[in-house]
């Protein structure tokens, strides 16, 4: 992980984040149930490569790849479950959609917008003794 002042906090951010999607991606919808304005493969895109540029704020560029593993690994998970529901259906372009939108948090946290962290942290007032 990064040298960050509240590592934990922005790891169990990142987590209950992918919980919450979890969550809506296996939670029962209407057939005409759209994601707000989104289609459902604008969505799933927004939503990964916005998870890997959450972890790419987290952990060292290095450590990425297995990041963006580890993202493709629950894009998988969620469809496999999703197949096994019977009110939603697995689609292998949701996983395309996935890694996608993957590789554009991954592009955007190279050329430089991985230190989202450190920015917020740099805003935030230091604990300083009187």
């Amino acid at each position: 992980m990064l040298p960050l002042r509240f590592p934990k906090l922005w790891l169990f951010g990142g987590l209950f984040v992918m919980g919450v999607i979890l969550f809506l991606t296996l939670a029962p919808v209407g057939r005409d149930a759209a994601v707000w304005f989104l289609s459902d493969k604008a969505a799933h895109f927004l939503a990964f490569a916005a998870l890997m540029l959450w972890f790419c704020g987290v952990f060292r560029l290095p450590i990425t790849p297995l990041v963006a593993l580890g993202l493709l690994a629950f894009g998988g998970l969620i469809e496999f479950l999703q197949g096994m529901l019977p009110y939603r259906s697995a689609e292998f372009r949701d996983l395309v959609a996935d890694g996608a939108g993957i590789a554009a948090g991954w592009a955007l946290a190279v050329i430089g917008l991985r230190h989202w962290t450190r920015w917020l942290e740099a805003a935030l007032p230091s604990r300083a003794a009187p």
